[in-house]
């Protein structure tokens, strides 16, 4: 990022006379105290005793309770928020690394603009002039704005946005980015809503359960709520009576959830529905279980070719009988539909097809099973959409003809998260103006002609209606300042409304004074919760308190699901040939550097891989036989190659894998976002192509790409925390 002189600093404050006053420059909420040393201390701060706040974690859309440690007004340590009913107490290593957020030397400090994109050279601009250039901008776009959130946008500035595009007659309005794509947010709420009614996403009462079947959902890594899923599955393996509760992951790779299971089954790419059906397939032909489940299975189950089934799994007919003997008989069993599933053509029948093993259970909605939040009884207040494929391709589409004038971006980066051949780069160049107000230097941000830059979540305000909700509690997470914004940052909210303020179409739409303002009503607007009382400060004063809102027990009326059809689900489609691309791409989330948001912090890059235990670098995995037949091992790089591109990375020899699979993190290949992610590595979404599932032909189809592989004469070292000798020595576990 360019470094600024105090001369520069000087002709900011000099710059002409500001038009526009900046909404929330007078909020009382601003209680900020300075690092150390003090002369006279702050009231509630004693140099040497601890403050803390609660607060809530944004470095992944869970939206986890926190509770931020201050020592003389510095920001030191992040815990979970044991009363908070998501996280209970714990966080993740990535919630551990907020602080580097904060505290990152890369940040953006200012407002700055640059005259030609992707050059990188920034001149630093007054916030009352670029609000007023922005607020031109808008004008003169007469409604041809797109908004572009991504699933880390607090839920309070996702609604202001949502406001502002009615109210200039914009309908584009999305929120998108690769976590959210990968995990399928947008395909499992469309099933949700057809099963239950509710377009939210589903959430699984693990501590409760005896068996969990899951097909691909690595819920102890990346999975909607690791943190949450982490104090169930603790609760799973302690039940009262001695229950450990038996664990059975369907997946092509070893993920930290398949090391934890009881039985690990490798699972053919696109197989996982086919054997789903095939254990309910048999509770009906064996009549296994109770005779309500043998007659949903009979009701919900086609015929199917158990061999075929079994072959998948390279195991027997009578494993896949005895894995449906365990799920039959299990007091309360529980299916869980992953990641993988839902990138093949086929998404939302796979889906379906898994969720179909939950209303054979007929538990849905009770302890131990599959479960939806309802809705917060009396409120506007909801989850944020996830948009899906075909609205992002959509937009891009209109993008490149010219039909958008502004492009706003906040929490995204789309020419990150994006494979090339949507030519989101080239769309980006037909849009008059772009605006990125995330707080680092990303990829988006490096092609914006104006970078506002929002302050991070421990410098701001928000709320979060979490999805998935646990424990059948809706919940309002709370989001508060712990520090005071360290550099000349403004919150976006107030930025929104400086601008909607000045603009005839809005100005009566968002009236609040600042962001402060706007979630003070959404807060005191809601019941009283577990904290009761009804006084509007009093209310607020325990939001802050608690870190949120919650009612004091779950509504009595559990939601059920409804499925009477027989569930069809077709072949998934690959793409490539299996004679020119013999193998099947498997990309997954790694459980530190994630989506590669958090690649920007020194913490989640150098911690170990917990399966791998490599750091600060992209790599394929193969299994030793495919190693073999190519003639590679650790660290050689080798081209991996698909119908929609190319790529570089080290092998890495892995054992539990698939010989017809190679896999490779995400996370890494930014040319951008700060000094820690620059440059390293290989970013494997250029491998993937723009096809969408072939039944609602609106979710991505990520999952179905197959590549090949080809020897280069270079090699790597690997930044592996074993010795190179274990390592091979490792490798060659037999399959």
């Amino acid at each position: 990022m360019t470094q600024f002189t105090r001369r520069d600093v000087l002709k900011i404050g000099a710059a002409g006379t500001a038009t526009a006053i900046l909404a929330g420059c007078s909020q009382d909420a601003e209680r900020w105290v300075e690092l150390e040393p003090y002369v006279r201390a702050p009231e509630d701060q004693l140099p040497g005793n601890p403050t803390y706040y609660a607060t809530t974690c944004r470095m992944c859309p869970a939206a986890c309770g926190i509770l931020v440690k201050l020592t003389n007004g510095r920001a030191i340590k992040i815990e979970g928020n044991p009363e908070h009913p998501v996280s209970r107490g714990k966080t993740c290593a990535r919630g551990q690394a907020g602080l580097q957020l904060l505290y990152n030397p890369d940040r953006v400090t200012t407002a700055v603009m640059q005259e030609e994109r992707g050059k990188r050279k920034f001149k630093a601009l007054a916030w009352n002039e670029a609000i007023n250039t922005l607020i031109k901008k808008i004008e003169a776009a007469d409604g041809q704005v797109a908004v572009w959130t991504g699933s880390t946008t607090s839920g309070h500035l996702y609604d202001l946005f949502s406001l502002f595009t009615d109210a200039i007659g914009s309908s584009d309005l999305i929120r998108y980015d690769l976590y959210s794509a990968i995990n399928g947010y947008a395909a499992l709420t469309t099933i949700s809503e057809q099963l239950t009614g509710q377009a939210v996403l589903p959430s699984y009462d693990l501590g409760h359960a005896d068996a969990i079947f899951s097909f691909g959902a690595d819920f102890l890594g990346t999975w909607h709520n690791a943190n949450a899923y982490g104090v169930e599955f603790g609760n799973f393996r302690d039940q009262a009576y001695g229950k450990r509760g038996y664990l059975v992951q369907f997946e092509p790779k070893m993920s930290i959830t398949g090391a934890k299971a009881d039985k690990w089954v490798p699972v053919k790419p696109g197989a996982e529905a086919l054997v789903a059906q095939a254990i309910a397939r048999i509770i009906a032909e064996e009549k296994l279980g109770s005779p309500e489940r043998i007659e949903r299975a009979e009701t919900l189950t086609p015929e199917v070719d158990l061999e075929a089934a079994a072959a998948a799994c390279e195991l027997q007919v009578e494993d896949l009988v005895t894995f449906a003997r365990a799920f039959a008989e299990a007091e309360h069993p529980v299916a869980l539909p992953g990641e993988a599933l839902i990138g093949r053509t086929n998404s939302l029948d796979a889906l379906l097809a898994v969720q179909a093993l939950n209303v054979i259970a007929g538990t849905v909605g009770e302890a131990g099973s599959m479960m939806i939040t309802p809705s917060l009884s009396g409120s506007e207040m909801q989850p944020a959409a996830a948009s899906t494929f075909e609205q992002v391709q959509t937009l891009v589409e209109r993008m490149n003809a010219g039909e958008i004038k502004v492009l706003l971006v906040h929490g995204a980066n789309p020419l990150y998260d994006l494979p090339e051949s949507l030519g989101f780069a080239e769309a980006l160049a037909n849009v008059e103006t772009v605006v990125s107000f995330n707080p680092m230097l990303d990829e988006t941000a490096a092609y914006a002609d104006y970078i506002l830059p929002n302050r991070v979540y421990l410098e701001g305000w928000g709320y979060e209606v979490v999805n998935p909700g646990f424990q059948g509690l809706p919940v309002v997470s709370g989001q508060q300042p712990v520090v005071g914004p360290f550099h000349d940052v403004r919150a976006t909210g107030d930025v929104l409304l400086t601008i909607a303020q000045r603009l005839d179409a809005t100005a009566s739409t968002l009236p609040w004074t600042d962001e402060v303002a706007f979630i003070k009503e959404k807060i005191t607007n809601l019941p009283a919760g577990m904290y009761g009382g009804d006084d509007p400060d009093f209310q607020w004063a325990r939001y802050q308190q608690f870190g949120g809102w919650w009612p004091e027990t779950a509504p009595a009326d559990p939601i059920t699901a409804d499925l009477a059809q027989v569930i069809e689900v077709p072949a998934a489609e690959f793409d490539g040939a299996e004679d020119e691309f013999p193998y099947f791409l498997h990309l997954y989330l790694p459980v530190l550097l994630s989506d590669g948001s958090g690649a920007n912090t020194p913490w989640l890059q150098g911690s170990p891989d917990p399966l791998t235990t490599i750091s600060w670098q992209s790599w394929v995995e193969a299994n030793p036989k495919t190693a073999d037949e190519l003639g590679v091992k650790n660290g050689d790089i080798v081209k991996i190659e698909s119908p929609n591109g190319k790529i570089e990375a080290p092998v890495y020899v892995f054992p539990a894998i698939r010989p017809d699979t190679i896999a490779i993190p995400l996370g890494q290949g930014h040319t951008d976002y700060g000094r820690y992610a620059k440059e390293r590595g290989t970013n494997p979404v250029n491998l993937l192509g723009t096809t969408r599932d072939g039944k609602s032909n609106t979710i991505w189809a990520w999952s179905n790409v197959r590549v090949k592989l080809v020897k280069t004469d270079d090699t790597q070292d690997l930044a592996v925390y074993e010795s190179k000798a274990d390592a091979a020595k490792d490798a060659h576990v037999p399959f």
